[in-house]
């Protein structure tokens, strides 16, 4: 065990050290949790694989460290930490600091309403996490912490999603899974045990609470979400034909269309959506310059038959993270809507979540893509597809389908874009 742990601390030490030397190299500042911290030490795209590498040996020596006992208590403990933070953004304390640059703990009582004693003793415990300050006995400021969450406020808004819905949520879903049927068909969700409803309708019972996930979304895939790149890929390896229009049908928070129409004036776009206020929030986001090439439809079903003139127009279906929650019923029927209009050119690009083979990346990695199969469980009841069930469903669409599949992934999800064909000999 020893000598385990000696080898761990080596290696680690080596990955430092080589992390070190291509910070001096590259002229990268040093990593520091200050305020007004301006290293792009954590955004450096060759620095991204040593980190990772680095903190994933640094996890398995600091669990070798704990011991089980120790372990699990430090594990289950985090909670606290959780309901610390939740308290802080939810009293606009973190916005009173950064508004002071230094705030006494009787400034922030008063602010708050929270009484000073209970209120050291949040901040002491995040003070702990490196989420605030202390530089004098009962005075508080930010660290590079809070400062991202004060910077970025959809991604704020992520983080207290997190704090508040996901973790009712999750603990109920043992009692969720203990009834029966309990599949993903006709089983209940973690959220619906604990909520009382399923997570969008009780969104659009708390407005407030929905546009805070709206937000939420927005902030976690401009920062972690590899649909987007892609598309955008495929579309610069593929010069379209005589046919440059792009259809894009659903998008429940947020249409990749609206980018696209920005980065390609030689192509133009229509988004169909069932929701009317999704449409609006869309079209909102297009530059005045772009409006004239995208268009926002209402369809009061996704499922009719597309326009017959769809057969002359269209160059390609773009459906990006819906499917991630339809059964595969529903999969195979839109997609035979799309093919009873569409020819041997016409090209149907597929966006959504892939749940990688278990082992398939080290553990430091795959940790994430494991806790999204547990998300989706737990806030939908559905599950994340692998590789071989979406090909299956795509298959089941007709004869002579034929797929093709790339893959990205970043720390948050693995995602797949599937080009399906229809016509032609088989599929791969």
């Amino acid at each position: 065990m020893s000598q385990d742990i000696r080898a761990l601390a080596t290696e680690i030490l080596a990955l430092c050290t080589q992390l070190e030397e291509t910070c001096n190299d590259s002229g990268i500042p040093s990593p520091s949790l200050t305020t007004d911290t301006k290293s792009n030490f954590w955004s450096k795209p060759e620095l991204a694989t040593t980190r990772t590498t680095a903190l994933g040996l640094l996890d398995h020596l600091t669990t070798l460290l704990q011991g089980p006992h120790d372990f699990l208590h430090e594990f289950v403990s985090s909670n606290w930490d959780h309901g610390a933070l939740y308290v802080f953004l939810q009293s606009q304390t973190l916005e009173h600091i950064a508004q002071t640059g230094r705030s006494s703990l009787h400034d922030l009582s008063k602010h708050t309403r929270i009484p000073e004693d209970k209120l050291s003793r949040i901040l002491g415990l995040l003070r702990c996490r490196h989420i605030v300050a202390e530089p004098e006995r009962g005075v508080f400021s930010l660290t590079a912490v809070s400062e991202e969450l004060l910077e970025d406020g959809d991604f704020c808004a992520w983080v207290e999603f997190q704090l508040f819905e996901t973790r009712v949520a999750s603990a109920h879903l043992a009692d969720a899974l203990i009834h029966k049927p309990n599949g993903y068909a006709d089983g209940v969700s973690g959220f619906k045990e604990g909520w009382g409803m399923e997570m969008y309708d009780w969104h659009a019972r708390y407005p407030e609470k929905g546009e805070r996930f709206r937000r939420a979304m927005r902030g976690v895939s401009r920062a972690l979400d590899p649909a987007d790149s892609l598309l955008e890929s495929w579309i610069d390896q593929h010069p379209p034909t005589s046919r440059t229009k792009i259809v894009e049908i659903g998008g429940r928070y947020g249409f990749a269309s609206v980018s696209l129409v920005q980065k390609h004036p030689d192509l133009s776009f229509e988004v169909r959506c069932d929701s009317q206020d999704f449409l609006d929030r869309g079209s909102a986001q297009v530059q005045s310059g772009c409006r004239d090439r995208i268009s926002f439809t209402r369809c009061p079903s996704l499922f009719d038959s597309q326009p017959v003139e769809d057969s002359r127009t269209v160059w390609v279906y773009v459906i990006q993270n819906l499917f991630w929650n339809w059964s595969d019923v529903d999969v195979i029927r839109l997609l035979r809507s799309l093919k009873e209009v569409s020819d041997k050119s016409t090209r149907i690009l597929v966006t959504d979540g892939v749940s990688p083979l278990s082992g398939e990346f080290p553990a430091h990695e795959e940790i994430a893509y494991r806790r999204r199969d547990v998300t989706t469980m737990t806030m939908h009841n559905v599950k994340q597809r692998r590789q071989e069930e979406w090909v299956a469903v795509f298959g089941s669409v007709g004869e002579n389908v034929q797929v093709e599949t790339t893959f990205e992934r970043s720390s948050h999800v693995c995602k797949g874009l599937w080009e399906i064909r229809f016509g032609g000999n088989g599929s791969d």
